[in-house]
């Protein structure tokens, strides 16, 4: 019963999007509602099912390569950064292993009580619903972001965001949402959502998601629902009412030149630590060493770069990308029913951080846990 209300107080956190960021040290670091929940949840089911599920995890060669060199390329970097750099950094380094503690008793949750996915499975129809929603009267009522940019949030303009105030992060829970209930063969809920996704104006989504599409269908040999499907998503995309301004314009130059100076700018820092990099997570001080940019900056942008893939290679050098990469070959092979949402994401961060963002990290956990006990399932079933 417990657990159930924690797992009921993360969904409503993470409904509440940006709303439930807490701001610490001069917004220099943060913290979600949801993560206290998280911590709670660790530490009961601990007591309950003991480190045996962390042994077993760490077993494997990928994931525990991976978070050795996180922890290598934070340690080897510390003494060049003040006391308080490597603090805030730190924080962001236990928040990533906190997500990962908290992705595996989820399953060990889910493997030990049958009711745990069916929660799930409800929590997640419900969340939909009430995004959905969301994202509807935002787009009606709250077009305009320009009263947040002092704040350090990008001004979109009539662009569906709901309440994550980052059209990217809501591209990316839009898509994931399509397949999932496409995949549940709830066409409305589906249909919705691909809807939300369109409102975002998000390029990286609609490359992302046609690219999804192509290897889904294709994988299914489903090769005439191929055409047909891209062929639909590309006419929605021309016919949809396009809004005043420089956000619903298509052609719109000024992302992408902004993301090759980004780009440009990841590569620069990486070559100062090509092999360990920085360590997780240093990058707004690694540019402020550099004079980069401003330490009163309040953007929220100067702790990251666009795309993940940059962020692991500059905080992890490129022994901890390479660990990185091998750990996401590793799970596109052992689990096959989460082929296409890993397509969508790793596609969305070339462009957005979408993967390493805990908005949509952890809702991806939990549509993950969900799918994989269920196609274990019928595995079994299928055995027996």
């Amino acid at each position: 019963m417990f657990d159930s209300l924690l797992l009921f107080g993360i969904f409503i956190s993470l409904l509440m999007g940006q709303f439930a960021r807490i701001e610490l040290i001069n917004a220099l670091a943060n913290v979600y509602i949801h993560e206290f929940f998280l911590f709670v949840f660790i530490c009961t089911s601990i007591i309950r099912f003991g480190l045996l599920p962390l042994q077993n995890a760490f077993k494997s060669k990928k994931i525990s390569a991976f978070f050795l060199f996180l922890l290598l390329s934070f340690s080897i970097s510390i003494r060049e950064f003040t006391m308080q750099q490597n603090s805030i950094a730190a924080l962001y380094l236990v928040r990533i292993i906190l997500y990962m503690l908290f992705g595996i008793y989820l399953f060990v949750h889910i493997e030990s009580n049958k009711n745990i996915r069916i929660l799930l499975s409800k929590l997640i129809y419900v969340f939909s619903i009430f995004l959905l929603i969301i994202t509807a009267i935002q787009y009606v009522f709250f077009p305009n972001f320009w009263g947040l940019y002092a704040f350090g949030w990008d001004p979109h303009l009539y662009r569906a965001s709901a309440v994550y105030l980052d059209v990217f992060i809501a591209a990316a829970l839009y898509g994931i949402l399509v397949f999932f209930w496409f995949e549940k063969k709830r066409w409305v809920l589906s249909l919705l959502f691909v809807v939300a996704l369109v409102l975002t104006f998000s390029r990286s989504g609609y490359v992302a998601f046609v690219l999804s599409m192509l290897f889904f269908f294709i994988s299914k040999r489903e090769w005439r629902k191929v055409l047909v499907s891209i062929s639909l998503f590309a006419l929605f995309v021309i016919l949809v009412p396009k809004p005043f301004g420089e956000g619903g314009n298509l052609m719109r130059t000024s992302s992408i030149n902004s993301r090759i100076l980004d780009y440009k700018l990841g590569i620069t820092l990486w070559q100062k630590k090509p092999l360990f990099g920085f360590g997780y997570n240093r990058i707004r001080f690694a540019k402020e060493q550099l004079n980069l940019v401003s330490i009163d900056d309040r953007s929220h942008s100067l702790s990251s770069f666009h795309s993940s893939f940059l962020i692991i290679l500059v905080t992890t050098g490129l022994v901890g990308f390479i660990s990185f990469i091998l750990l996401i070959g590793f799970l596109f092979r052992k689990y096959r029913i989460i082929r296409v949402y890993l397509v969508y994401i790793l596609v969305m961060s070339l462009f957005d951080n979408v993967l390493l963002h805990v908005l949509v990290m952890l809702p991806m956990l939990f549509i993950a846990a969900h799918l994989i006990k269920k196609d274990s399932v019928h595995s079994q079933s299928s055995l027996e």
